[in-house]
């Protein structure tokens, strides 16, 4: 049977990603860093921020959350907010502590507190950059205005013709593909059944999904979007069968399997993630093309660290970064990490850890987030996937070991993230962190559900009680909320996907992310998807995406957020979740001064709520010095 990302042993999602696995070894940082000159951190050294008073635009502070203030006049001075209000009270204080300044007229834009990602993946979105781009959203589209948005066709026939038009020249080199999304492709609807995706396999025919109906000569390997699960054609697999042993199922690799097919790349394919500094920066260019001034990394392994480290020797550091430290559960690992102390603002200047990371089950749009009833589609596992099991794979109360691991975590003093897809593995999360707890409130250390996707009113009320905050990939509803409606989930998709406006009816503080490369980094973008709640993967008669906002259907559209709520979820709110509000998310005085100035105002009604991601970057600061301006501003 082919796959299309659903019958295999392991978990995976966005936070796993088995090519950095396989490949991180290849790099070794340590000797960048010997071979840069002795003085070479000088070259990385902050500028000191300009001083300026920004003025003649629309100025939103978001002093302690209010979305509601404006001001006339913004002042900042060596990298931190001096002062905020009106033009003469901002020229006053700025006198009174002897700076001098210029004035910088915002031409009736608008200039708000840098957005913040509190969910990505940084380095690991690097390591495959060199490959072929075969995703759903239009991620290579120099279009700023297109590359957060889904292809205007997107279909085997668009995958096969894709791959035949970028053929290696020799039969040596193999065909590397990421990004592939099976939940994105057209899918069936069977009446009184179970629905079908599409899967890829290999061998004979020239049925769709056939990988050796594109190419029979080069070994092929495409990886799926959410990461864990390997598509081969006959080639690929016969190669990584003779170099490894490991035989594919019918072109199909799970988990631990698929690190041996990316060992059995050639070498200088391998090779080529030495590139990773040329995409590195790549990356943190469009974060500040994106407004972003604080990147929060959510699985920081010690090789992507010391990648990071070696990068920023000689390069700028154009945002911030703070990250959640990988961990298995395994006592071993639990015991490495480091002593727990709160971020201080000099930590904040460079690079911080902020929370740990546990992963408890795999991804919904890949059906292996772990699931109470079954997927309303053909799957070899049908209710999914869940980590940390005892003996039961599919458990109906929490594994013993999974309680553990989160007592033992929680016992660190470390902030947890614990990504949790399926609403039984939110479930057994919080069950967990209850025994964890012991009473206590979550909220003192701000531990966290990552996606949180699937909600019940039990479960918002219990987030409720014990004090825990839900951080949503909202991109689940804007790309694969129509495959979820129809096909995946069907009516448990408009009940309890993604219940954004009911968290802060139950007095959650909630954040929204992309979980790069699962979704591209955007923050407008995610504010746009959740004010709208827009089906962007609706086609029409011919297959195609439909681009026309006013055809796409809304996604249980009680759960709208207002254009305030969902602006605060990206900035205030999106800082304290990354432990970040005492020095950045808001303008308040003393703050660093990260900002972004935009065209249009997100907060404006005259801006149609379908087009919030686009409005034009103008301008991104970080300490008080820009560090991205539009060239068309």
């Amino acid at each position: 049977m082919g796959s299309n990302g659903y019958d295999h042993d392991g978990v995976q999602c966005g936070c796993h990603n088995p090519i950095w696995n396989a490949l991180k070894d290849t790099l070794d940082p340590a000797s960048h860093t010997a071979s840069q000159p002795q003085d070479a951190n000088e070259l990385a050294k902050e500028p000191a921020g300009e001083s300026i008073i920004f003025t003649n635009g629309t100025i939103y502070p978001l002093r302690d959350g209010n979305m509601d203030e404006r001001v006339e006049a913004l002042g900042i001075h060596a990298g931190d907010v001096v002062a905020s209000g009106t033009l003469a009270a901002v020229e006053a204080r700025m006198n009174t502590l002897g700076i001098t300044y210029k004035k910088q007229s915002l031409n009736g834009r608008t200039l708000l507190p840098g957005l913040i990602e509190p969910h990505a993946h940084i380095v690991q979105s690097c390591a495959m950059e060199g490959w072929l781009n075969l995703g759903a959203i239009d991620t290579d589209n120099p279009d700023e205005h297109k590359n957060q948005r889904l292809r205007p066709t997107y279909d085997w026939l668009w995958l096969k013709s894709t791959i035949q038009a970028n053929l290696p020249k020799d039969n040596s080199t193999w065909i590397l593909g990421h990004q592939v999304d099976p939940a994105l492709m057209p899918f069936q609807v069977v009446p009184h059944g179970l629905n079908k995706l599409i899967t890829f396999h290999c061998g004979p025919g020239d049925d769709i999904g056939n990988l050796d109906t594109i190419d029979k000569q080069h070994p092929m390997l495409l990886i799926s979007a959410s990461m864990h699960t390997a598509y081969l054609n006959t080639a690929a697999s016969d190669a990584v069968f003779k170099k490894t042993g490991v035989r594919a199922d019918n072109g199909v690799l799970q988990e631990a399997q698929v690190l041996a097919a990316i060992k059995s790349i050639p070498l200088r394919q391998q090779l080529e993630i030495l590139n990773i500094f040329k995409h590195l920066e790549d990356y943190f260019d469009k974060a500040s093309r994106r407004g972003i001034t604080l990147l929060y990394d959510a699985m920081m392994d010690p090789q992507s660290k010391r990648v990071l480290g070696a990068y920023f020797l000689t390069r700028p550091r154009k945002l911030r970064i703070g990250y959640a430290a990988a961990c298995d559960g395994t006592p071993e690992a639990i015991g490495k990490l480091p002593r727990y102390q709160p971020v201080s603002r000099e930590q904040a200047k460079r690079f911080y850890q902020g929370s740990v990371k546990l992963v408890s089950d795999g991804s919904n749009q890949g059906l292996t987030g772990y699931q109470a009833t079954r997927y309303c589609c053909e799957a070899t596992r049908p209710v999914g996937n869940f980590n940390f099991c005892d003996q039961d794979h599919t458990p109906v109360t929490p594994p013993d070991a999974y309680k553990t691991v989160v007592r033992n975590a929680v016992e660190t003093g470390w902030p947890l993230m614990i990504h949790a897809n399926g609403d039984r593995a939110i479930e057994f999360t919080l069950q967990a962190y209850e025994a964890a707890l012991q009473g206590g409130s979550a909220l003192e250390k701000r531990h966290r559900i990552e996606h949180c996707s699937l909600l019940t009113a039990g479960t918002l009320q219990t987030l409720q009680r014990l004090g825990l905050s839900p951080s949503f990939l909202i991109g689940h509803v804007g790309y694969w909320g129509y495959a979820f409606k129809q096909a995946i989930f069907e009516g448990k998709a408009e009940q309890m996907l993604d219940l954004c406006q009911s968290a802060l009816d139950h007095n959650l503080r909630m954040t929204l992310h992309s979980d790069c490369s699962v979704t591209p980094l955007g923050p407008l973008r995610s504010m746009e998807q959740a004010v709208t709640r827009k089906m962007e993967g609706i086609r029409d008669a011919q297959g195609r995406f439909v681009h026309d906002p006013r055809l796409q259907p809304i996604l249980n559209e009680a759960e709208c957020l207002t254009r305030k709520q969902a602006l605060k979820a990206i900035t205030y709110d999106a800082a304290w979740q990354c432990h970040a509000e005492g020095w950045t998310g808001s303008l308040q005085d003393g703050y660093f001064a990260d900002l972004v100035i935009l065209e249009q105002d997100p907060l404006d009604e005259k801006v149609p709520a379908t087009h919030i991601r686009d409005i034009k970057v103008c301008e991104t600061w970080k300490g008080g010095h820009r560090v991205y301006v539009n060239p068309d501003r």
